[in-house]
């Protein structure tokens, strides 16, 4: 058996991970096999990872496309290539000779002309299957249709429910002790048991100093009528306080509306000053 010429030794160590141990000037018939050897062994690895390689780049290749055919409706069909005058009537009477057209949505660049583009929904994957088959590359007004199937439609998430008006009965507190808060006015109002949804001290800027008045809303009618006698002319932190229904007596406020807070007479236009006086 003939022996094939041996390759230039540097190409022998580009092959391998390590430099190989030379004998002092070896003999051909002494040489080759080692080297036979050595190209195999090396071989292996090198197809292995190929072959690990090339599984790897497939396999997500292959769940993709089974996740893309799972996306997509087996009832919603795309139209593209739809002559720009066309209406939604034009294009569900096209679509009902195959079927039970549930859906037209036409995208439209303003209120003449459409942008090409319509998603129809049938009633069954059979028909639109039907559809797909005789309106794809169908000679439509002038244009070929092209068809394909859609992605099923997006719900819209229900927008969140808004907090539900509710009535507030409003008094207007007067001759209150600078040292007076929010929070103390709330106190003193709910301590006959009354359902008090807010109380405000309403305060000048610059300096920001207390102008001795606020507001006291209640649920009901009744409890702001109660509170409009039990607290008319008491003593509240050295003071004999005045109260009154406010100008809003009746006021439509949210809900969430029961905290207290202390606020700037330049955010109240209303404020009843002639009460302060």
């Amino acid at each position: 058996m003939a022996l094939l010429p041996l390759p230039p030794q540097s190409s022998l160590l580009s092959l391998q991970h390590k430099p190989q141990t030379h004998f002092p000037n070896p003999s051909p018939a002494c040489f080759l096999p080692p080297l036979t050897t050595t190209l195999r062994s090396k071989a292996t690895p090198f197809t292995s990872f190929v072959l690990r390689f090339s599984a790897t780049t497939q396999d997500p290749a292959l769940q993709v496309k089974v996740q893309d055919q799972q996306e997509f409706s087996k009832t919603r069909l795309i139209a593209q290539n739809v002559p720009w005058n066309c209406t939604i009537e034009d294009i569900r009477s096209l679509f009902e000779k195959y079927g039970t057209v549930l859906d037209v949505e036409l995208s439209m660049h303003n209120k003449t002309r459409n942008r090409g583009l319509a998603f129809v929904s049938m009633a069954s994957a059979e028909e639109a299957l039907a559809a797909l088959s005789n309106l794809e590359s169908y000679e439509f007004e002038g244009r070929t249709l092209r068809l394909n199937y859609a992605k099923p439609k997006k719900k819209r998430a229900a927008p969140p429910e808004k907090p539900k008006p509710v009535p507030a009965f409003n008094l207007f507190v007067a001759n209150l002790s600078y040292e007076v808060r929010a929070k103390h006015l709330k106190e003193l109002f709910s301590s006959e048991g009354a359902n008090v949804v807010s109380a405000e001290v309403i305060f000048h800027d610059n300096p920001r100093k207390s102008s001795g008045y606020g507001f006291v809303s209640f649920k009901s009618k009744k409890e702001a009528d109660a509170a409009l006698s039990a607290f008319q002319g008491k003593m509240f932190m050295g003071r004999p306080i005045r109260v009154q229904r406010s100008r809003q007596f009746v006021k439509v406020q949210s809900d969430d509306s029961s905290q207290s807070d202390d606020k700037s007479a330049e955010l109240n236009p209303n404020l009843e000053q002639e009460a302060v006086d």
